[in-house]
């Protein structure tokens, strides 16, 4: 059987290694001149770690990434902790460890794990769906040109917030732990070590996106965050302009459907872009590669890859439509902009029961590949 897996990034990557494992013959077309990655830092949740085992790269992951062994959680801008995650707890609850990593390691891997029946061209537009192949994956990402043929009604939809990211070389005090400190005016700052990369941040603020230098857009979080606990302050100044990156946050609405008739399907953010508050994008596009090579990757008719089409979108639909509501919400919550709404916000963080936070993330972060992607790639 033979697939074209549209866009090169992690969910396109990590289909085309599922696929070409269970014994696929796959093209991988990628519009970029060469596979690589823009991006930052990556937190990897415990469900992201467990597709990656599955694909057979989780010992290369874990090497490159830092364990988050003190949870993180959330903060005020003083330093006050909020909520802390414990994170050897959710470790021990399912069976794998946040890491924390850069996006271009990842990359990497993933690209280094390729299989040899996966041919690959770069520097290559699709903007209509190929004819090549019994199976086409739409990979493409946010603005996906083959989402925006077959899914004319679906749009990428504004949240008002921005964000700009960046990873930090230096020696920098994290003692203290990672995670999120949220302030007033909407803005929040996001710390994680990323080991011999140094630290990644980002930070989030109500848009619209910003036109300055990003110098200019360095001393304007600079002025919003003086004050705050450390080390942020101190990470922010050290921060070289040109490792700035400046994007919108966005989502889609209405989600398109994730199958088109017996023979496309989309995946990670061509289907279900979120935005990033709940650090989900990437394991969920990991999630829908695994979940697709374990429906489809025994296929051997046209019937077949059909029926398993259908059980991929059945699998996946729900969940990722209440990982992208739950998200934007968390973003209005976390991003509250008044005075009296955000001394609100930190009342209720505070109020509910550590245990309660905690559930909430391991129900986000329990999912396992299914049986069935071990029984496609032993064929």
């Amino acid at each position: 059987m033979r697939a074209t897996v549209v866009g090169g990034g992690i969910g396109g990557l990590a289909t085309a290694i599922g696929l070409g494992r269970a014994g696929w013959q796959v093209t991988l077309l990628e519009r970029q001149p060469a596979l690589t990655a823009a991006g930052a830092g990556l937190l990897v949740w415990p469900n992201a770690v467990h597709a990656l085992r599955a694909l057979g790269v989780g010992d290369a992951v874990a090497a490159a990434g830092v364990p988050n062994r003190d949870g993180g959680g959330i903060r005020r801008s003083d330093g006050r902790w909020l909520y802390r995650m414990d994170g050897a707890a959710l470790a021990r609850q399912l069976g794998a460890p946040v890491i924390t990593m850069h996006r271009g390691d990842l990359h990497e891997i993933l690209t280094a794990a390729l299989p040899e029946s996966v041919e690959v061209h770069t520097g290559v537009d699709v903007d209509d769906v190929p004819t090549e192949g019994d199976l086409v994956i739409a990979a493409d990402g946010i603005h996906s040109a083959l989402r925006r043929q077959l899914a004319a009604q679906t749009k990428v939809r504004d949240s008002g917030q921005i964000a700009w990211r960046a990873i930090t070389t230096g020696k920098f005090d994290l003692s203290a732990g990672g995670g999120e400190t949220v302030g007033p005016r909407g803005w929040r700052v996001g710390l994680a070590p990323v080991g011999a990369r140094g630290v990644y941040w980002y930070a989030a603020a109500p848009g619209p996106l910003r036109t300055t230098s990003p110098a200019e857009q360095l001393a304007e979080i600079e002025a919003h965050v003086a004050g705050w606990h450390a080390p942020i302050a101190d990470l922010i100044a050290a921060t070289d302009p040109a490792d700035l990156l400046h994007h919108q946050l966005a989502d889609l609405d209405p989600l398109p459907p994730m199958r088109f008739g017996g023979r496309v399907a989309l995946l990670g953010d061509a289907a279900h872009a979120m935005t990033p508050n709940l650090g989900q994008g990437a394991a969920q596009a990991l999630e829908d590669a695994v979940t697709l090579t374990a429906e489809v990757g025994s296929a051997s008719t046209a019937a077949d890859i059909a029926a398993g089409l259908a059980r991929y979108e059945a699998a996946r639909r729900p969940r990722v439509a209440a990982l992208v509501r739950n998200s934007r919400r968390a973003g209005d919550v976390f991003g509250a902009r008044g005075r009296v709404t955000a001394a609100l916000r930190d009342l209720v963080v505070r109020a509910v029961p550590a245990r309660v936070l905690q559930a909430n993330a391991a129900r986000t972060a329990s999912w396992r590949p299914p049986a069935g992607f071990d029984a496609a790639v032993a064929r």
